[in-house]
């Protein structure tokens, strides 16, 4: 058994395939499929079932994966450190969202950076899907973000810091902004921030609720931070959290004031449950913690 098995073999679980996992992994079919079969050999048992839809695990595959990504999560976290420290320094690993990284982090940092001004911290910024990921892989020991329609793994620990109604928002000269139902905004032209399927979005959601049909969406954006960028550019819409003064937006963008309340974004503290964070990732992650507790 070899790391590159290991990784060859989950990649093609996450990937539902053999040829996308190929494709993702930068090598032939014939290869990847090469190596998971002599993981399966060294095993001695099968470990995914091919067919034309896919690939589905046994339940020898299902009792692997586990361990089988704690294994490369923990090679995948020293091979980061030992870079770092060859700078003569230690190293932690982060994720954080937008929106965590303007209302979550910068006073954790600050606390944390008393402590261990020595320490250099890592901080990696995208959506859930990215953050998790890099989380599961092991490039980062926690990760700070909402999440969207998405089922937590059981393999994670995760504990609530804050909540935020969003915003509607528009540019400051936008004729819309005085509208006060949700209703008058009904054939606006809007930017969707975060997961890309607009169907399943916050804006989405809302205007089901409200019996409002789907929303015209012109623009999508991985981060509520782009979009804010275009709303104050042009016509557009956007429903977002309520960070335009951290952004020092809120002379060139108004906030909408409708009847009907906006969905609310949760800030969730995220960590593998199987995995020992480092000295000092500790810290900040228990840092980072006991002032989500005092938010709620």
């Amino acid at each position: 058994m070899t790391l590159q098995q290991l990784r060859d073999f989950v990649l093609a679980v996450e990937h539902g395939s053999l040829r996308r996992a190929a494709l993702h992994g930068h090598q032939s079919q014939v290869s990847l499929t090469k190596s998971i079969k002599r993981l399966e050999l060294s095993l001695g048992t099968e470990l995914l079932l091919r067919n034309s839809r896919g690939i589905t695990l046994t339940p020898s595959g299902e009792h692997l994966l586990p361990r089988a990504r704690l294994i490369l999560s923990e090679v995948a976290l020293v091979e980061t450190e030992a870079s770092m420290k060859m700078q003569g320094r230690a190293v932690v690993s982060i994720g954080a969202s937008p929106l965590a990284a303007l209302v979550v982090t910068p006073p954790a940092l600050e606390e944390f950076r008393g402590r261990h001004p020595d320490v250099m911290v890592r901080c990696r910024n995208g959506p859930y899907s990215d953050l998790l990921a890099e989380l599961m892989a092991g490039t980062v020991e926690f990760i700070i973000c909402p999440v969207f329609n998405a089922a937590l793994d059981e393999s994670l620990a995760v504990d609530v810091l804050s909540s935020h109604e969003s915003v509607i928002v528009a540019k400051a000269s936008n004729p819309l902004r005085h509208a006060t139902r949700l209703s008058e905004l009904a054939d606006a032209e809007w930017i969707v921030n975060g997961p890309l399927d607009e169907s399943g979005s916050s804006l989405a959601q809302m205007f089901r609720r409200y019996d409002l049909g789907v929303p015209k969406v012109a623009m999508h954006c991985d981060s509520f931070v782009d979009a804010i960028a275009h709303v104050k550019r042009s016509g557009l819409l956007s429903l977002c959290p309520p960070c335009l003064e951290a952004l020092d937006v809120a002379d060139k963008v108004a906030i909408i004031n409708v009847q009907e309340r906006p969905p609310t974004q949760t800030i969730l503290l995220i960590r593998h449950k199987h995995r020992v964070l480092s000295k000092h990732a500790f810290t900040l992650y228990e840092i980072v913690r006991k002032a989500g507790a005092g938010r709620c």
